[in-house]
């Protein structure tokens, strides 16, 4: 049995991810299959960008993680940005023990491997490295293929998810005088955005774009 950490070491640990947790990230879902054939997915916000030229990416993998193994033997992998609207599959593959794929749409990419529908991006990758660091491993891939859509990313944040808003002029002065109903209705609905849609729910956030965006449509 491995020896518990002085209390000090915890608490200084605890710090460090609650510092870490100060830096918002978007969320992805990393699948492969395994040696056997079967489908493989988990959960991590440790994913980055690393080169243009190949074009190149990289997400790190706990040492004590129960899909390790796989993902230390997968010749490739897919990586998923996650949708605004897809928090519960967050949920669902950072889960152990359960069948993370039952219920859950997907389509076959290069080598078989398990891609998510409706994800904001995706990113199919040939394993190009691995490097040991602390307590992860760090998992280099080389992208093969990618595709997105334009939906708006689920963001994370000090442990919680939450969603991206650009910052936008005030509605205020910045009108100008000959500005017409549906261009002040435009920078209503940009700010409704920013103050109101991260306090309710996916679905009532969604009836309350619809309704903006017809009320300008109908005004122009």
């Amino acid at each position: 049995m491995a020896e518990a950490l002085p209390v000090q070491i915890q608490d200084r640990a605890r710090e460090f991810r609650n510092a870490l947790g100060a830096f918002a990230t978007g969320v992805t879902v990393i699948t492969t299959r395994d040696v056997g054939g079967a489908d493989v997915g988990m959960t991590a916000n440790s994913f980055n960008s690393v080169s243009l030229d190949p074009p190149m990416i990289l997400w790190s993998i706990g040492k004590n993680s129960t899909n390790l193994d796989s993902f230390m033997q997968a010749e490739r992998f897919a990586v998923h940005v996650l949708a605004m609207d897809q928090e519960k599959l967050s949920g669902k593959f950072a889960r152990q023990g359960t069948d993370k794929f039952a219920g859950v749409a997907i389509e076959r990419g290069i080598s078989e491997v398990p891609l998510l529908v409706g994800a904001a991006a995706r990113f199919q990758c040939r394993t190009a490295f691995r490097h040991e660091a602390g307590d992860h491993y760090i998992i280099v891939g080389e992208v093969e293929e990618f595709d997105h859509d334009g939906h708006a990313p689920l963001a994370f944040h000090s442990g919680g998810y939450g969603m991206f808003v650009r910052n936008e002029p005030a509605v205020g002065g910045a009108v100008p005088e000959d500005a017409s109903l549906g261009e002040l209705l435009a920078r209503v609905q940009r700010k409704a955005e920013a103050e109101i849609l991260a306090g309710l729910t996916d679905h009532e956030a969604n009836l309350l774009r619809r309704l903006l965006r017809r009320a300008a449509e109908a005004s122009l």
